[in-house]
């Protein structure tokens, strides 16, 4: 797929905008004699951190849009029709893909179909986990930490050295993620589109003997949570701004200078967080779903457990029966639950412990819009483990 040249789309836009004020008759003189200023791409982003690195790497240029924002859990999201416009004239859409927001594969891909679309799962840079299998992780996640990283993790960020040098080579290899997604309709996820979960509150507080909801559908996927990485999302700013830089070459020195700040930024955060984090090393928690594993498998603090494989299942009697003696067997300290989804499943898998209740958010949920939210969301995690593993909370 070709990305559209500086004269496409949000070119025409500003060219219009000056036709229909000139209308008005007040600036028809002034207009016609002053260019039409190019706007900034319409940039449309799916959740909330991805909207934050956007607008970290537009700063000075322009805002991205956002589709999933407040408490909606991308796992069940719809699309509402006051939104459709966003992707209909969207320059460039960043998304994780399908495998986190299945209910958006289609209308991406027909609304936005003239859109440079960014599929960040199979994005250069990015370091991938497999998704971990059952209730107990602390069993069998533990050992060998790189056994977990797939192989197209592109060898990392192990040395944040190596950061700039990669990324001044990455050879523009968007246009290949583009086009070889460009038609969504042809991949295989038929299976997460029959899934209806709206606001998904309260859903996983039903659980029969015996159903054990597929929860072995994904074995041997790869984890859509990576931006939880600061890795990771160093790596999805410097995408931003190598997409955003052809489409708009007179901002490129801006989008890349933002990203390689960006950069810093983050990598400073990285050492705070290991220093924050020394204290509560090795005190057991459980986590509500899978969803903080390139958190953890980062900073070498990973949980014992999950009550749920993803939100999109509900757990069997089962598994909560597993967790809650897990609970007991490996004193676990804390087990978190999450605020787009109801806590009473949390509650069960308590009852009989000493165990504490704490919150861990992926998604910022509570947090404002803009450049400041991904930092605050990485930095938040560890300040909500070290409370409540620490007993503060």
């Amino acid at each position: 797929m070709t990305v559209p040249s500086r004269s496409s789309s949000f070119t025409r836009r500003a060219h219009g905008l000056a036709f229909s004020t000139a209308l008005t008759g007040t600036f028809v003189l002034s207009l016609a004699v002053t260019p039409a200023i190019a706007a900034s791409p319409s940039v449309v982003t799916t959740i909330k951190p991805l909207h934050s690195i956007a607008s970290a790497v537009m700063e000075g240029v322009g805002t991205p849009h956002i589709l999933i924002d407040g408490a909606s859990s991308p796992h069940g999201f719809a699309l509402k029709p006051s939104q459709a416009f966003l992707l209909q004239g969207a320059d460039a859409v960043f998304w994780i893909g399908p495998e986190l927001a299945p209910s958006l594969e289609k209308p991406i891909g027909s609304m936005a179909g003239d859109a440079t679309t960014v599929e960040l799962m199979d994005a250069a840079g990015i370091q991938h986990l497999a998704i971990r299998e059952g209730a107990n992780f602390d069993a069998h996640d533990h050992g060998d930490h790189e056994d977990h990283v797939s192989a197209d993790d592109h060898n990392g960020h192990d040395d944040h050295d190596e950061h700039a040098e990669k990324h001044d080579d990455h050879d523009h290899e968007h246009d290949e993620h583009t086009e070889k997604h460009g038609d969504h309709e042809e991949h295989e996820h038929a299976d997460h589109d029959d899934h209806d979960h709206g606001d998904e509150k309260g859903d996983h507080a039903e659980h029969a003997d015996g159903d054990h909801s597929d929860e072995h559908a994904h074995e041997g996927a790869n984890d859509a949570h990576f931006w939880l990485n600061p890795d990771n999302g160093i790596a999805i700013a410097h995408v931003m701004a190598d997409t955003l830089s052809q489409l708009d070459p007179d901002n490129a020195e801006t989008y890349q200078k933002n990203a390689a700040n960006f950069e810093t930024r983050i990598e400073k955060l990285e050492q705070s967080i290991s220093s924050k984090l020394e204290p509560v090393a090795g005190k057991k928690f459980v986590v509500f779903h899978d969803a903080y594993h390139h958190f953890e498998h980062h900073f070498d603090f990973e949980a014992s457990g999950a009550i749920t494989l993803s939100p999109e299942a509900l757990s069997s009697a089962d598994r909560v029966a597993e967790v809650q003696n897990q609970i007991k067997e490996l004193n676990v300290t804390c087990v978190f639950q999450e605020p787009q989804f109801d806590a009473k499943l949390v509650n069960v898998v308590l009852e009989g412990s000493d165990a504490r209740k704490g919150t861990l958010d992926p998604l910022g949920t509570e947090l404002a819009n803009g450049a400041d939210l991904y930092p605050q969301l990485i930095e938040g995690l560890a300040d909500s483990l070290v409370e409540c593993l620490s007993g503060q909370s």
